[in-house]
């Protein structure tokens, strides 16, 4: 029992000095550089989409519970999503998913940049995550990316949709972000400029997965209105804050989407099963 008290107490000390109350092994990255695993792997002869880079705020990511680096306690969730989310629509042969939430704080937002970083970080499986929430968009903020171009200038005529999309230095992501706000956003996502933007971002950029960013089902009618161009969608509800009722009205609006599954988000961790691992 005295030798294993002892080494007990030299693993804590050694853990205390090492690692000042971080995970072991797991250094915090240094701003502007990514974390070891969404860092993009470089190609030996650049982009073969011959897309701009811009830059994420690595340094925010916790702070916004974006996947950080391998130790990060979200990673997991986010894998076993990852991997059923290709199995259902590689069974199915969809391209497009469509993240929604009944109304807003439900972390759809957090959830569908998350599931982009875990799909990425598969080897060959690109993921183009597209910001169309045109009431409130987050993507680019909640990534630190502050010189990214507007999904919405392509909407209006003002550009292609390869003059609208970077490369954010997360693993093998493509991101058509959006920092403006418009009310005609249904107008949009009726067009023919979105059925275009649909095509480029699955032949063109050779996407695995194409993930959009939508308004709140309840808020608005942009969603409704985009969700037939889609193969399904991923419904998100926040343990404590979204409404029974809501969630109800939100699967009857899907009534004729295909639905991948529904994430509950914000669980509290004595909840979540297979704590051991």
């Amino acid at each position: 029992m005295d030798r294993i008290r002892n080494a007990v107490t030299r693993a804590r000390q050694t853990r205390e000095t090492v690692t000042q109350g971080d995970v072991a092994a797991a250094p915090r990255p240094q701003p502007s550089e990514a974390p070891p695993s969404v860092r993009s792997a470089p190609a030996e002869h650049g982009d073969p989409l011959n897309l701009p880079s811009v830059q994420c705020n690595f340094d925010n990511f916790a702070r916004n519970r974006i996947i950080a680096n391998e130790q990060d306690p979200v990673l997991n969730a986010y894998r076993v999503l990852r991997t059923r989310v290709l199995q259902r629509m590689d069974a199915e042969g969809w391209k497009t998913i469509a993240v929604v939430s009944p109304g807003s704080g439900a972390g759809k937002t957090v959830t569908a940049i998350n599931l982009a970083i875990a799909i990425s970080s598969k080897a060959g499986s690109r993921a183009t995550l597209v910001d169309l929430d045109f009431y409130r968009p987050s993507v680019a903020r909640y990534l630190g990316v502050t010189d990214a171009p507007s999904s919405l200038d392509f909407f209006e005529g003002k550009c292609t949709v390869r003059d609208v999309a970077v490369r954010p230095g997360l693993s093998d992501v493509v991101l058509l972000a959006n920092e403006r706000v418009t009310r005609r956003g249904a107008e949009h996502l009726t067009s023919s400029r979105a059925d275009e933007l649909i095509n480029t971002a699955v032949h063109d950029f050779n996407s695995r997965v194409v993930i959009f960013d939508m308004s709140p089902l309840l808020g608005c009618d942009d969603t409704i209105a985009f969700l037939p161009k889609v193969d399904c969608a991923l419904l998100v509800a926040a343990s404590g804050d979204t409404r029974a009722d809501d969630l109800k009205e939100a699967k009857r609006i899907l009534g004729k989407t295909n639905i991948l599954g529904t994430v509950l988000n914000k669980a509290p961790a004595a909840f979540m099963p297979n704590q051991y691992y």
